[in-house]
Order: C-alpha cells, then sequence, then structure tokens
C-alpha cells in the first residue's frame, strides 16, 4: 500500500506559518517534531507537513492556487461533529475566514469546512468515509478525456 510521506511548503512568513499551522494541526492530533531556523515538521504519524522560509529571491512572486502547483491541502476528519467543533473551536475563535458558505457544508457522505493558511493555500478538513473507495460518487464519473491521444 502507497502512503503520501509529506508535504514541503516554502512559507513567506515562516514564524507567521508556524504559528497558523500550530493553531491547525494540533487540535486535529497532530504534534510538532521539530522546529529550526530553516525548517519545521508536523506528523500525524503517518506523515508529514514540513515548513521552510521561502528564498528573499522568489518571496515577490508570492502563491495562487489556481496557478501550476498545489491546489489545496485535506485532512481527514473522524466525524460531522469533528468538522463542526473544529470550525467553531479553532477558525470562528481565532477569526480565520471561512470559505465559500462561511460555514461546514455538505452531507453525510461529503462534510468539509475550507480556509486559507497566511500565504493563502486552501485547506480543508473533512469527513468522507468512503472517498477512496471505487463506488464513492466521486470515483464514478465516466472517463471522458484520453492522455495518449
Amino acid at each position: 500500500m502507497t502512503k503520501l510521506s509529506h508535504i514541503d511548503l516554502n512559507v513567506s512568513n515562516y514564524a507567521k506559518s508556524i504559528r497558523f499551522y500550530d493553531l491547525i494541526l494540533l487540535p486535529i492530533g497532530w504534534k510538532r517534531l521539530g522546529c529550526r531556523e530553516s525548517w519545521t515538521t508536523y506528523s500525524d504519524g503517518t506523515m508529514k507537513i514540513c515548513l521552510s522560509p521561502t528564498d528573499d529571491k522568489y518571496v515577490g512572486q508570492g502563491y495562487h492556487r489556481k496557478r501550476t502547483g498545489l491546489n489545496h491541502i485535506a485532512f481527514y476528519a473522524d466525524s460531522k461533529k469533528e468538522v463542526d467543533d473544529f470550525y467553531s473551536q479553532v477558525l470562528l475563535k481565532n477569526k480565520i475566514e471561512v470559505l465559500y458558505e462561511k460555514k461546514p457544508r455538505g452531507d453525510d457522505d461529503y462534510y468539509a469546512v475550507f480556509f486559507e493558511d497566511p500565504d493563502r493555500i486552501k485547506i480543508e478538513i473533512v469527513y468522507s468515509p468512503n472517498y477512496c473507495k471505487l463506488d464513492h460518487w466521486t470515483n464514478t464519473f465516466e472517463d471522458n478525456f484520453n492522455p495518449y491521444e
């Protein structure tokens, strides 16, 4: 079974990003493993997220999820209640703006809340117990593109 090992993020304001990721990751069970001048790592025991300060010569270009590269990061929640608790206890309490409908949305099959980190990387907290199963609705769309033609 293949597992995702880690995600490395270059961040424009290193200290601000560490404080932000402490705020959102620690309540959902992640631990900060190390915090050095050149990198900080978090883990849930299965994978890591690494933060590094962006080199000064690249900071001015900024980030946008609609450009080529990372669109967003999604973290599993164990229940809809966990999504709601995160929304009220972390996002609302810390005045972190929620995207789209300004609150969690969805149903028993896919329930999520979306927000952004200090560099505007979109983050999602999602409850979707069947998301990776072959018969989940997100995996049953008919193919309409052949990359080999």
